[in-house]
């Protein structure tokens, strides 16, 4: 199983079609019965972060990111939502071609985005930038 976060929900029902799988975001009325065929049936499901806390499924082994996460937290909980069984995890975030500095630039004041540009543009140990934002 995996799950393909987006960032809008409209880019989520976009990637959803074109990959021919369920998505999930705030605005689906029928949530529950989505995860639950997608637990049954396993493959991708496309989701926003709405998909999120509480999140405990096994078998969950691929977690692409399409586009700049959020924020660091909002990666570190994507990406924990998979292996809850143990399984080894792929977390892999795509991004187009810099963009990451541009929205760097644009948002030049934030902490949240600055830390994920910095890690995402391999400027120093990835580990040690996220363990520095997430520890404070």
């Amino acid at each position: 199983k995996g799950v393909v976060y987006c960032r809008s929900k409209e880019q989520c029902q976009r990637i959803a079609e074109e990959l021919r799988c369920e998505y999930y975001h705030a605005d689906v009325p029928d949530r529950a019965e989505r995860v639950k065929q997608w637990l049954g049936s396993g493959g991708l499901i496309v989701a926003t972060s709405a998909l999120g806390t509480g999140v405990d499924y096994p078998g969950v082994v691929y977690i692409p990111h399409v586009g700049m996460p959020w924020s660091m937290i909002d990666f570190a909980q994507e990406s924990g939502r998979g292996g809850r069984a143990g399984e080894e995890v792929d977390s892999v975030i795509v991004v187009e071609r810099r963009s990451v500095e541009q929205e760097m630039l644009k948002h030049s004041d934030n902490l949240c985005v600055q830390a994920m540009g910095l890690f995402l543009t391999g400027r120093g140990c990835r580990r040690a930038l996220m363990s520095m934002y997430m520890d404070g």
